[in-house]
């Protein structure tokens, strides 16, 4: 890649540039680099080869994930969630069903409308992803006793519950959980 012109007549940055404005040892700092790390195309990646996705095909792994997680769900909800449009999402669904890991069907609340379910393939795929992140979780808290994995369990779970009152349930919309109390 060529030098842009001029950049070595500019004066150079002072050394607070390269300083992060959120302290490192901070948790702001940490949830942000989890959750850029957890929403990395590495990170997927690794997981679909990892659980042996059976498609090469990172939308339908993240559409899959959502199910996993969710349960049965409209499209309009899972596009909003991997934010996609809901055309660009029914060409999702439709390759996890050529596939044959989703299935649609009348919507139970709205007869008018669908939902997007798991086939028992789709669960048994659903699995492998579900025991590969067992098993990354494992090995993450090896090392930590009993009572600081159940105390961060306790707090995860009280932030999620915070995070989305103050959010007016947008954690509750995003997730497909229902954090409301």
């Amino acid at each position: 890649m060529a030098r842009q012109q001029g950049v070595g007549a500019r004066a150079p940055l002072p050394a607070s540039a390269f300083a992060p404005l959120v302290p490192v040892e901070s948790l702001p700092a940490a949830l942000a680099s989890f959750a850029v790390w957890a929403n990395s195309t590495t990170n997927r990646r690794n997981l679909l080869r990892s659980s042996k996705f059976p498609i090469d095909d990172l939308a339908a792994f993240l559409a899959l994930n959502q199910l996993i997680y969710r349960g049965a769900a409209r499209p309009t909800d899972l596009a909003e969630a991997l934010e996609v449009s809901t055309s660009h999402m029914s060409k999702i669904v439709a390759r996890l069903e050529s596939a044959g890991l989703a299935v649609k069907a009348p919507d139970p609340g709205d007869r008018r409308a669908v939902v997007v379910a798991l086939t028992d393939e789709g669960r048994a795929v659903g699995s492998r992803i579900v025991d590969n992140i067992d098993v990354y979780f494992a090995e993450l808290f090896r090392d930590w006793n009993e009572h600081d994995r159940a105390e961060l369990s306790r707090l995860m779970v009280k932030l999620a519950h915070s995070a989305d009152a103050v959010s007016a349930q947008a954690l509750s919309r995003a997730s497909g959980y229902n954090w409301s109390r």
